[in-house]
């Protein structure tokens, strides 16, 4: 796997494959992520996403996790770009 993303392509992988835990990237989820990237780079971004299985997905999250979630509060970012991307479509709650 290319470990040479930025964190914005990183958390843009990260959280496209979080939008997909219903199955499905809604609309507005997309628009969120999308505003992380440039044109170009969403796009090789989310064809690497739609190429990789679930475990592939995972493991590529762990890959960068040396990288970018090596203290709490990297941890605590890219866990507040989850929340947004649940947050996107209206109808996350926390339990």
């Amino acid at each position: 796997m290319n470990l040479d993303w930025t964190y914005e392509e990183f958390s843009a992988f990260a959280m496209l494959y979080a939008a997909s835990i219903d199955a499905e990237i809604d609309p507005e989820e997309e628009a969120l992520i999308q505003q992380r990237l440039d044109e170009r780079s969403y796009q090789r971004i989310k064809a690497v996403f739609e190429e990789c299985s679930d475990a592939e997905c995972i493991n590529t999250i762990l890959d960068y996790q040396k990288k970018f979630m090596q203290d709490e509060a990297g941890r605590n970012k890219l866990l507040n770009d989850f929340k947004k991307v649940f947050e996107a479509d209206h109808r996350y709650t926390a339990i």
